[in-house]
């Protein structure tokens, strides 16, 4: 899926929920694909309080929980790839967006599962997925619970907006799509804010979009056919609405790739990292895994 050298392993969040099992699922077919090992990173909190008039279960008790969690973890995998995938077992107290975002430093991907959370959840809890795909230096994987991880269907989908970042999300999908024997359907949309259609002729700017557009993203998919010549490329644009058009095209998907926008990257560290609105939409949303790509790999020495 990356260029990234073999010796990088994709690294998997693990908490013992049936999500993380999933997400372990994903990455033990993705290791097989790359020929890599997993590292499996378990988070846990330096406290946490047991009842309202009881006492807190502290470091020590939680850190034996996690490994427990790792050693079964661990069994899966093993069990899954019939011994064939490398395992290495981590874990820490702190965050887990800041021990997973910091071991994005030296992956190759981070796989998460996910979880639909309630609107009250998503504003006073944040999301674990949310923040890593923000703050890491390589692609994150969001994998929903519900996915079918056992029935290729041999699509995988690119959205991209014709921006510099493009080209590096197309390599990404089309190393994909490669793997998996799919097709790649490259996907553009956009829509002209409602605001604005008063003001302009809407279908006149449909047109011109169109014309410029198939251009960019044309010369974009040449160029990352090059590199997979018996690939498969399918191009769709669409004057739509952005996020309600990728996650309706992510159905039935083995994977959907797209772009971290917003501010995230290695400055975002030591500030709060946040994904665009479109990203977010998609990984609330989308049925099928969904891979965020960073702008440009920034590697820790």
């Amino acid at each position: 899926m990356t260029d990234i050298s073999s010796d990088l392993p994709i690294v998997v969040g693990v908490d013992g929920s049936p999500e993380a099992a999933r997400a372990l699922e994903f990455a033990v077919q993705q290791a097989r694909r790359d020929h890599c090992s997993l590292s499996l990173v378990c988070a846990i909190h330096e406290v946490v309080p047991i009842g309202p008039m009881l006492p807190l279960i502290a470091g020590d008790s939680l850190l034996d929980v996690g490994r427990q969690l790792l050693v079964d973890a661990r069994d899966l995998v093993e069990e899954a790839s019939d011994g064939a995938v490398g395992v290495r077992l981590e874990v820490a107290l702190g965050p887990a967006v800041d021990l997973l975002a910091a071991a994005s430093d030296q992956a190759r991907l981070v796989v998460l599962g996910h979880r639909s959370l309630s609107l009250v959840e998503r504003v006073f809890t944040g999301s674990t997925t949310f923040g890593v795909a923000a703050r890491a230096d390589c692609p994150v994987v969001s994998v929903p619970l519900e996915t079918d991880l056992e029935t290729p269907r041999h699509r995988v989908v690119a959205a991209i907006d014709g921006s510099p970042g493009s080209a590096h999300v197309l390599a990404q999908a089309s190393s994909a799509a490669a793997q998996r024997s799919a097709t790649l359907e490259v996907l553009h949309c956009w829509r002209l804010n409602p605001f604005y259609s008063y003001l302009v002729d809407e279908w006149s700017v449909q047109e011109e979009w169109g014309k410029q557009t198939h251009a960019i993203i044309d010369g974009l998919v040449e160029e990352a056919a090059r590199a997979h010549p018996g690939l498969t490329v399918e191009t769709h644009l669409e004057y739509a609405e952005v996020a309600d058009t990728l996650v309706r095209r992510s159905a039935g998907a083995d994977l959907m790739v797209l772009g971290r926008h917003g501010h995230g990257g290695p400055g975002a560290r030591m500030v709060a990292a946040v994904l665009g609105a479109v990203t977010r939409a998609v990984l609330q949303h989308a049925p099928c895994p969904v891979e965020v790509v960073p702008a440009r790999r920034h590697r820790a020495s």
